[in-house]
């Protein structure tokens, strides 16, 4: 985990999302963004209108497929309309700065 992680500028939506989500499936998560600040956020050349940026946003490292699976169908069934996937993370926002959808990178 790096040690520049700020989770004190994360929205309360994205923790009680999240804390939800723990309760229900019995597991921890590793965290590996949640709010950037402005000095951190050019450090990652994070552009302006990023989640991160606003404490919108949650990147987790989920390394067991089913268990990233069941986190991203609790995503969907808290209302979560963005979520992004890869092999090992996922990435979850609640703003409107981008569209709605689910992707791949």
């Amino acid at each position: 985990m790096d040690n520049n992680l700020d989770t004190e500028g994360l929205d309360y939506l994205q923790w009680s999302i999240l804390d939800r989500i723990v309760k229900k499936t019995r597991r921890n998560f590793d965290i590996l963004l949640g709010y950037a600040s402005p000095d951190y956020a050019k450090k990652l050349l994070l552009t302006t209108n990023n989640s991160h940026r606003i404490g919108r946003a949650i990147k987790l490292r989920v390394l067991n497929p089913k268990k990233r699976m069941d986190l991203i169908r609790l995503l969907i069934l808290e209302g979560v309309s963005r979520v992004a996937i890869s092999r090992d993370e996922v990435y979850f926002d609640t703003d409107d700065l981008k569209e709605r959808g689910l992707y791949l990178w």
